[in-house]
């Protein structure tokens, strides 16, 4: 099988060879977890929210070790890194704490039947695919619902950061348990598609790119699989004639530079009233170039990234900040602002994946809506207005997106659902929506 290295993106140091085991030694694998998963599902929500508060004081262990992990793999901050893990812990504590409830039967009445009730049980061993840029989130908010409702997990974590992989498969496997809930596996692709189709595994979880996602869709499809699918973005921001310009840039720049810009629900398009946009751009450009920036995550990022700006370029677009990579070693890319005075439809079918944003002048409200819902993608998005009421207004029956909010950025938190529509994927991540997708919702009914 193939061999793979991670690699520091600051400095281009190797840190760690890897290979990717065949589909022989991942199938007995398989078969192991799909032993536990018999045990676990038997267990009582009250041990399950136990081993959940064990994972977040786990977390809390290795919290140190983690963020040093993730700013060596991907160059991630360690304030970045940490507060990432936090989330995480909360997370847990989230689930432990709430998950009981959310699982508990439900009443079904009226009914045909004397009695019937709605029961949530497990589907069995859920195999997720998790990318590179955050390394620990994207697995947590996945695994710690998935555990709860009673299932176990194999895992593909992403080459670039196999090393934070193995670390979560260490932290599980000191859990404690009596089976073992989580395991990672190093595989290509071509073994991924044959874990899927093996029948013992019962859905598939992926966060990624959009062309990824259905590639994972089509073998899923084809082995009648459940799957959730967290997918690109390309996020639009709409600065209406009547926003708090100052407020609109800070909270722009940090919707665009979280994780150096490489998120799928970070800012990436805002779409700017004419009549306030000179105003805008002149903030906006001062708070992207105040910013403190990371490495991206590997050299072939920047590579796109130059391509991808060139692109703009040729569609219009006039480079305002930045726009051109450093020389020497590193894989960084400066804050980025590109101003589209015209309309390109280009300019939203691609996502750009670092830290480069794309400012958009539109006529009016109805314009700017029609700019932010001509992508393909529908993943987060907002508005900025002073008026709160046509600000919730718009955003919950004109911007086309899963996530969408008034005056601030989309931020992921564990309470409540997360998720896109269009080629940002389908399902939900988080809250009680989030628990109820690898689940049988399971009707029970009694007859006289």
């Amino acid at each position: 099988m193939g061999s793979f290295s991670t690699v520091n993106p600051a400095t281009g140091e190797v840190l760690k060879s890897y290979k990717h085991i065949s589909f022989d030694k991942a199938e007995k694998v398989i078969a192991d977890a799909n032993d536990d998963f018999k045990v676990w599902r038997k267990t009582s929500f009250a041990e399950r929210s136990d081993v959940l508060k064990k994972l977040a004081d786990g977390l809390r262990k290795h919290k140190a070790e983690f963020a040093e992990l993730m700013h060596l793999e991907m160059g991630k901050l360690v304030a970045e890194a940490k507060a990432e893990i936090d989330k995480c812990i909360m997370t847990c504590e989230y689930y432990a704490e709430s998950g009981p409830s959310m699982l508990q039967n439900q009443k079904a009445t009226p009914s045909t039947y004397p009695s019937a009730e709605v029961s949530f049980q497990p589907l069995g061993v859920i195999f997720s695919i998790m990318p590179w840029n955050f390394p620990l989130w994207q697995v947590i908010r996945f695994a710690a619902p998935a555990v709860m409702a009673g299932n176990v997990i194999l895992l593909k974590h992403a080459d670039l950061t196999a090393g934070a992989g193995e670390l979560i498969g260490k932290i599980f496997s000191e859990l404690g348990t009596t089976v073992q809930l989580l395991r990672n596996l190093h595989v290509d692709h071509e073994v991924a598609a044959q874990i899927i189709a093996d029948s013992r595994v019962k859905g598939v979880t992926f966060t990624g790119s959009s062309s990824g996602g259905k590639a994972v869709a089509l073998e899923a499809a084809k082995n009648l699989k459940k799957i959730v699918l967290e997918l690109g973005g390309s996020d639009a921001y709409l600065v209406l004639a009547d926003a708090d310009i100052e407020k609109a840039a800070k909270v722009s720049t940090k919707a665009r530079l979280v994780n150096a810009g490489q998120s799928c629900v970070a800012g990436k398009r805002f779409i700017v009233d004419e009549k306030v946009s000179a105003a805008y751009i002149k903030e906006f450009v001062k708070e992207m170039q105040a910013a403190e920036i990371a490495p991206l995550a590997h050299s072939r990022f920047q590579k796109q990234i130059i391509e991808q700006v060139e692109k703009l370029k040729s569609w219009g677009g006039k480079v305002v900040l930045g726009g051109t990579a450093p020389q020497g070693a590193g894989a960084f890319y400066p804050p980025t602002v590109v101003v589209f005075e015209k309309d390109h439809p280009e300019v939203h079918k691609m996502e750009v994946f670092g830290p480069v944003a794309s400012v958009i002048v539109a006529k009016n409200t109805d314009h700017a809506l029609e700019i932010a819902n001509s992508s393909p993608f529908g993943l987060g998005g907002g508005i900025f207005t002073q008026d709160v009421k046509k600000g919730k207004d718009l955003v919950e029956k004109e911007l086309n997106a899963g996530f969408v909010v008034v005056n601030d950025q989309v931020k992921s938190d564990p309470r409540i659902p997360f998720g896109g529509v269009k080629e940002s994927g389908y399902g939900r991540e988080l809250g009680p929506f989030g628990i109820m997708e690898f689940v049988n919702i399971k009707t029970v009914a009694l007859g006289n």
